[in-house]
């Protein structure tokens, strides 16, 4: 029982460590908009510029998950947790 319940508090803690790029994302989406709403003339390089820095952030955001994979097997090995 201990085992399982330590395996979640160790997953739950690594899906809210990337707060800071999903709060990055948010503060961008409002950015972008007020933006757009200024300077309507310049929506292309708004678009392209917005679309390259989340594009960054979910790259970054893939990693950090492909991680987590991994270390999900070795915490189901490692606390008999089966699947």
């Amino acid at each position: 029982m201990f085992k399982t319940t330590a395996y979640y508090d160790r997953l739950t803690s690594f899906f809210s460590t990337p707060w800071w790029m999903y709060l990055l994302m948010g503060i961008n989406f409002i950015l972008l908009a007020a933006l757009i709403m200024l300077y309507p003339e310049l929506l292309a390089y708004l678009v392209a510029g917005f679309l390259l820095f989340n594009g960054l952030l979910m790259v970054i955001l893939a990693f950090r998950y492909r991680s987590l994979r991994k270390r999900n097997r070795g915490w189901q090995e490692d606390f008999w947790i089966e699947v």
